[in-house]
């Protein structure tokens, strides 16, 4: 018991940390939108994620749950059953989606459509169809209908059950199936700022928990007072069903909520502006080192801007400026600020910046921008979108000639000591299990494109060793995990050689030799299509991998295989990308992932992954296949000065050998995206900043 609040504090401390939320509706013991046990129509605000803890006498429940677009909510969700089992299991794990259907207006209510636990054992199994209406600025109404568990059944027959022993598959035939209930109830904004209270009529009977004993349900009523604390932090009391006590917490943030006002970041340079009869003589072009000059000044006034030169090439009338950004997560503003400094730094002739990021020493692609686009927009009302519709975003290639490189760029070594912190989230062991300790990483830079990186860690302390291999009935190349934690305290994390290279201009290309990851050691090979100005591409990556002893060193066991997909990159929109791979994965099972993440301007990424392969769902255990959240945050989000640094959380029900992909640093498309035409747009409001 003690283990599971422990745990539990772990969950909200880290989900209250940065608590941003924006005025957000009431969140129910589901830690969805709703009053107390029912669900309501609201949705949260765009982009909220909120963190709940919820407790009574016949279960505890942990929920992360995403207003993944303005309409569409998902939730996940760890519950410990008290004194009552499903599918033989104390503890359960569960999805919920939510549509609304109608938003509100000042006539009629808001009205969505609902899943509650639909593809796991049927723990809270129910599918509802709710309206709200906002009947005084104090006063809600909501009223809806439901069905399984919201069914008003005191029948375990009418109750929904897994589609298979192993739960995770949708339980579509059961759903809106069998007896209708009706449920409803009020939210009252009391005087007193920031309490609430809440009635409802519950059609949830708890046929389980009173069939098992674990609650006695007198009453269909719960009342409820919840306070509310700048519209991130909420508490939560209850009376229900005439006969125990609930509590709930939740905290929230919102990625387009940054806890800090503004930024710290060092101001840009002006714009240069020429003067309106200045001089288009390109005599200079013929000075002996005049690209020399021009280099050492860039370097020199980029440096105050956070980025590093790579190489200069200069014309009369052109000139490419290939750069390195260590600094900024906003792939546009370090092309904006690069497009100042040469606004300052050439002679007024030049009318075409082009602008070429390099990444791990190749080019991603370059940036063509007119200066006198610069000059006119850079005080425009929407200058920001007239710039974009402006610049000319192709791939890049060869330096033209006379470019010159940057002299003491390579080799290059470089280090970094660092705190770091592993999380499981809602595994069959636990709602949350953590390790954290040191990790020291190193990266020799010896020539563009081919490097040598590693890194060591020092787990400190931690309860990941603790967790216990789940069975599985195909070879073990996930479900050992614990067995790495235990024996690999002091690990070799990662050693790898990698060539980077680009065949062809809308091409690019990778191999890795060494340590790839931390159970796996082998080559890894990819090439990735993708042209500069087009908002798809494709990829393929083959891999020869040999499983790595358990203590991480030097050692590797058995298990050898050749693993590979087939992908492809989709950016729908500025703020929508999707994933699509196809091939064979770590177990030797054949099938597919699709992933789609929501992209944010300020660098915050949300998404969905599901992966379907050809093994047995009775071989790849509980679960059945392979699904799950994540989220990556951006370090400068929180701190509101720009770091490159990001914090990724997946939220994987099980940890199975089904579905496995090998985990390799400097994937391609995740390297170079940033700097084509979609992953600029993402970010280009941020370009004149």
């Amino acid at each position: 018991m003690a283990k599971y609040f422990v745990t539990a504090a772990l969950l909200a401390t880290t989900t209250a940390a940065f608590s941003t939320g924006a005025s957000a509706q009431s969140l129910n013991l589901y830690g969805n939108s709703g009053l107390i046990d029912m669900p309501s129509a609201d949705p949260q605000p765009d982009a909220q994620i909120s963190g709940t803890i919820a407790g009574s006498a016949s279960d505890r429940k942990i929920t992360l749950s995403f207003q993944l677009t303005k309409r569409l909510s998902a939730s996940f969700r760890y519950s410990d059953l008290k004194d009552w089992t499903i599918a033989g299991d104390d503890n359960d794990r569960s999805f919920d989606v939510q549509f609304q259907l109608f938003e509100e207006t000042d006539t009629l209510p808001g009205v969505a459509i609902g899943l509650r636990d639909f593809m796991g054992q049927g723990a809270y199994g129910a599918e509802y169809l709710v309206a709200t209406k906002t009947v005084h600025p104090k006063l809600k109404l909501t009223g809806g209908f439901g069905w399984g568990r919201l069914g008003n059944s005191s029948n375990i027959a009418d109750l929904r059950v897994g589609a298979n022993a192993q739960g995770g598959v949708p339980t579509v035939k059961q759903w809106f199936d069998g007896p209708v209930g009706f449920f409803g109830g009020a939210e009252w904004q009391t005087p007193v700022k920031g309490l609430t209270f809440k009635a409802e009529y519950s059609s949830d009977k708890y046929a389980r928990e009173v069939a098992a004993g674990a609650i006695e349900r007198k009453s269909p009523f719960n009342f409820g007072l919840e306070y509310k604390r700048r519209d991130a932090i909420s508490f939560g009391l209850y009376y229900l069903h005439g006969s125990e006590v609930g509590l709930r917490f939740s905290a929230a943030i919102n990625p387009k909520r940054p806890p800090t006002a503004g930024s710290l970041e060092r101001a840009p340079l002006p714009v240069i502006a020429r003067p309106v009869n200045y001089s288009t003589n390109t005599d200079w072009a013929n000075q002996p080192n005049f690209t020399t000059t021009a280099r050492e000044k860039f370097a020199a006034v980029l440096k105050e801007q956070g980025l590093a030169v790579e190489a200069l090439a200069v014309n009369g009338r052109s000139a490419e400026l290939r750069i390195r950004n260590d600094k900024f997560n906003a792939s546009s503003q370090a092309i904006g600020r690069a497009a100042r400094a040469m606004s300052f730094v050439l002679p007024h002739s030049v009318e075409e910046f082009v602008i070429t990021p390099v990444v791990d020493g190749i080019p991603a692609s370059s940036v063509v921008i007119r200066r006198s686009d610069l000059e006119r927009l850079e005080n425009d009302p929407m200058g920001t979108e007239k710039m974009l519709a402006a610049a000319n975003i192709r791939s890049a290639f060869a330096l033209p000639e006379g470019g010159e490189y940057q002299p003491g760029l390579y080799p290059n070594f470089s280090w970094t000591i660092a705190p770091y912190v592993s999380i499981s989230l809602f595994d069959g062991s636990g709602p949350v299990r953590a390790s954290a300790g040191l990790r020291a990483s190193a990266d020799y830079a010896i020539a563009p494109g081919f490097s040598l990186s590693g890194a060591v860690t020092q787990r400190v302390f931690g309860n990941q060793v603790d967790e216990t291999p789940p069975p599985s009935g195909l070879p073990r190349v996930r479900t050992d995990r614990a067995l790495y934690k235990r024996e690999g305290k002091t690990a070799l994390e990662r050693l790898t050689a990698d060539y980077l290279f680009k065949p062809a201009p809308d091409f690019y290309g990778r191999v890795s030799v060494g340590y790839l990851e931390s159970m796996f050691g082998g080559v890894s090979t990819e090439l990735l299509w993708q042209p500069a100005n087009q908002r798809w591409g494709l990829g393929v990556d083959l891999n020869y991998v040999k499983q790595r002893d358990f203590d991480q060193l030097l050692g590797f066991q058995d298990y050898d295989t050749v693993t590979g997909h087939v992908s492809a990159y989709w950016a729908v929109n500025r703020g929508l990308t999707a994933q699509l791979d196809v091939g064979r994965y770590l177990a030797g099972d054949w099938g597919a992932t699709l992933s789609v993440d929501r992209v944010f301007a300020n660098g915050w990424r949300m998404g969905a992954y599901a992966t379907v392969t050809d093994a047995d769902p009775s071989a790849f255990g509980d679960g059945s296949f392979t699904k799950g959240l994540r989220l990556s945050v951006p370090l400068s989000w929180g701190i509101g000065t720009p770091t490159r640094k990001t914090y990724a959380i997946d939220m994987n029900t099980e940890a199975r050998d089904g579905g496995a992909r090998l985990n390799v640093e400097k994937r391609l498309y995740g390297l170079v995206s940033e700097y084509q035409r979609p992953g600029l747009e993402a970010n280009w409001a941020r370009f004149w900043r």
